[in-house]
């Protein structure tokens, strides 16, 4: 049986590529949006490889953004190997080694091809017929009384030879060479390429330039970075100005050393995506049978329908740890050295207190900004070197700064009591990246703070700790309707109310200093602030009060707030009891009261003929139950009997009744209707003040 598989012919000529030319990198520029860019330039003779690895998943950053510059010569296609899947790759070799197949099955895949089976000392050669399976009984003895049968599968190959066709057990095969050099050799290459996935990581990208001079080029890219973060120092001291110092935190999580690189570092929120460039794509297309036109057969139709109208078909950190780092912050400050007493003394001195000029004297900032468009970069002015895998903290900030303590009170808080904090104004040229700080205050550590972007000339406010000698007894109160006005405009009564909510604190401090307090509160959806008249400013969600509180001195703070409420009553549907609870409100001028006494005067009649007609409907009502009744009593007495003559006179009487109820009936029916019309213009035409 001939093999149909078509081995794949032998490369004969060898390509000679020039050798990889390194081009060192030069400039790092990480953003806060999770990438960085990456720029190398070098210089060049004629033409030109470079070798550029990366990790698999890096590649398709760098498909979107690879820019190269040859400013001399000419950039040439740049090459790298395609992602294609294993599977895919072994399946073009012929060849399903991927997955867990046994000897036999493997063995399948050459049917018809020239193998060689040694078995002990014999061997059997020829050509692959297939591999076929049967069961076999192998009797186990476990003493010399008992013994069990196991039955298990063995494969057997087939093999046809010379002599004819072979079966081999391959429990009995020692050793199996394919005779036929291609199918060989194509075995041993798919397990060297399965080999290749194991440690398929890193991908090599190769930069080709053209060109017969020397001269530099230059090749930038994107591949995903850590988020560079911000640290910052904030020294606050009664006799120096607030001191501010800002450290960037960057990781180099690349597999190349950073050495006397320029690093930049971008805040901004550029859009930034991962699109798969390096998986090859491949369009699922559909399978067309082959036409092959066949015997003609007898065919019937059915009647075609008629359409209607004819034609067409239908289709923070812990206390203890804070002092330990201040401990080691201050060890690493050059200090004087100690006299001898105090260095042969076992008692350890206190850390000396953390102060700004002490700050700014040992760490010099090494950012310079830059605006670029919509964003903000923090150049660093001194060359970056930083071993691949490690990370460092730059000094970006390191200056005076503008601000001053105060007390800061949410009143809609989860902390019941008032913060230590700072107003800080960006008085630099920076913009202040969002981040942790770490305050001290007079010389020790004194709590953590955060803020988030803040731009120059911008105001933030920070709080650091508990103020503990500010104390706040918050007293809400219930909210409280006043009406203001009440009046009538076409029928339509009006009330306006304003509904005022009131909220008292009670501030007391128990320093011996003056202490300025920020009170925040809570702004009401459709609420009117009222008191204090005087706000120092307002934020989206809430009012903001600044004062003073004298040393040892309690202060009231009152807020108010009012909102307009507006009720209509249509006073022709009105009860009349709400009418008339409205004519005894010291809110109704003269005139409206005269004119809803006046309704109410008119309502009252209209009721009163109601309250007829109800009558005279009733005992209309129960004239004909009484009638039923006697014709039922007459049905069964004689015509001749008295009592029946009795039951004759009544329904004449009755009948009597009948009709003057009808015609009174008629008549209230007339009068209600033209009472209800006049109140009807009335009510229209009502409006007054």
């Amino acid at each position: 049986m001939a093999n149909s598989r078509q081995p794949r012919p032998k490369t004969e000529k060898v390509l000679n590529l020039p050798t990889s030319t390194p081009l060192p990198l030069r400039e790092v520029v990480l953003f806060s949006s999770g990438v960085g860019y990456f720029q190398r330039s070098g210089k060049i003779n004629g033409g030109a490889v470079v070798d550029l690895s990366f990790r698999t998943d890096q590649v398709n950053d760098i498909l979107k953004s690879l820019v190269l510059s040859d400013p001399t010569g000419s950039v040439q296609p740049v090459t790298y190997a395609p992602k294609d899947s294993l599977t895919r790759r072994l399946d073009s070799m012929g060849l399903s080694i991927h997955q867990t197949v046994s000897l036999g099955g493997l063995l399948c895949q050459f049917q018809g091809a020239r193998i060689r089976l040694e078995t002990g000392g014999a061997a059997t050669e020829g050509r692959l017929l297939s591999v076929s399976t049967h069961r076999e009984t192998v009797e186990i003895k476990w003493d010399k009384t008992n013994q069990e049968g196991v039955v298990k599968q063995v494969e057997l190959v087939n093999v046809l030879t010379e002599s004819g066709l072979r079966a081999v057990s391959l429990e009995q095969v020692t050793q199996i060479q394919l005779l036929d050099e291609p199918l060989d050799q194509e075995l041993r290459e798919s397990l060297e390429l399965l080999a290749t996935g194991l440690g398929d990581q890193q991908r090599l990208v190769q930069l080709h330039f053209g060109g017969d001079k020397a001269r530099e080029v230059r090749a930038g890219y994107l591949q995903e970075m850590p988020v560079w973060k911000t640290g910052y120092r904030l020294v606050l001291d009664k006799k120096q100005p607030p001191y501010l110092q800002g450290w960037a935190i960057v990781e180099n999580t690349t597999e190349e050393d950073w050495h006397e690189v320029r690093l930049s570092l971008v805040s901004g929120r550029p859009v930034s995506f991962i699109q798969e460039l390096y998986q090859p794509i491949y369009l699922t297309r559909p399978t067309v049978e082959p036409q092959i036109v066949g015997a003609p057969t007898s065919e019937l139709y059915e009647s075609a329908m008629p359409i209607a109208g004819g034609g067409g078909m239908m289709a923070a950190p812990s206390p203890a740890m804070a002092s330990a780092m201040i401990t080691e912050f201050e060890e690493a400050i050059p200090q004087s050295p100690p006299s001898a007493p105090a260095a042969r003394s076992l008692k350890r001195a206190a850390p000396s207190p953390v102060t700004a000029q002490k700050m700014a004297q040992s760490v010099v900032p090494q950012a310079q900004n830059a605006e670029r468009g919509d964003l903000f970069e923090y150049v660093i002015n001194q060359p970056v070197t930083l071993p691949r895998q490690q990370a460092a903290m730059v000094p970006i900030i390191g200056q005076a700064i503008e601000g001053k303590r105060i007390a800061i009170y949410n009143a809609s808080g989860r902390v019941a009591q008032a913060m230590s904090g700072f107003r800080l104004k960006n008085n630099s040229k920076l913009h202040l990246s969002g981040g942790p700080i770490t305050v001290f205050q007079d010389g020790i550590y004194a709590g953590d703070a955060q803020i988030n972007h803040v731009q120059p000339g911008e105001e933030r406010l920070i709080s650091y700790a508990v103020d503990l000698d500010l104390t706040i007894v918050p007293t809400g109160q219930a909210p409280v309707l006043e009406t203001t006005s009440i009046t009538a405009r076409h029928g339509v009564l009006l009330i306006e109310r304003k509904q005022r909510k009131v909220w008292d604190y009670s501030l007391g401090n128990k320093s011996d200093g003056a202490k300025t307090v920020l009170v925040q509160q809570m702004i009401e959806p459709e609420f009117q602030l009222v008191e204090p008249t005087k706000l120092l400013e307002q934020t989206a969600d809430e009012y903001r009060f600044e004062f003073e509180v004298p040393a040892k001195r309690t202060v009231e703070l009152k807020v108010v707030m009012e909102r307009p409420v507006t009720t209509t009553i249509a006073l022709l549907n009105a009860d009349i009891n709400t009418t008339i609870t409205y004519t005894q409100t010291s809110e109704v001028s003269k005139k409206l009261k005269s004119a809803l006494q006046d309704l109410v005067r008119r309502k009252r009649k209209i009721s009163e003929v109601q309250e007829q007609s109800d009558e005279m409907e009733q005992e209309l009502e129960a004239i004909d139950n009484e009638q039923t009744r006697i014709r039922e009593n007459m049905n069964a007495l004689d015509h001749n009997n008295p009592l029946y003559q009795q039951y004759v006179q009544k329904l004449s009487a009755q009948e009597t009744r009948i009709e003057e109820l009808r015609q009174q009936l008629a008549s209230l029916r007339r009068t209600a209707h033209e009472k209800q019309q006049e109140l009807q213009d009335f009510v229209d035409n009502l409006t007054v003040d």
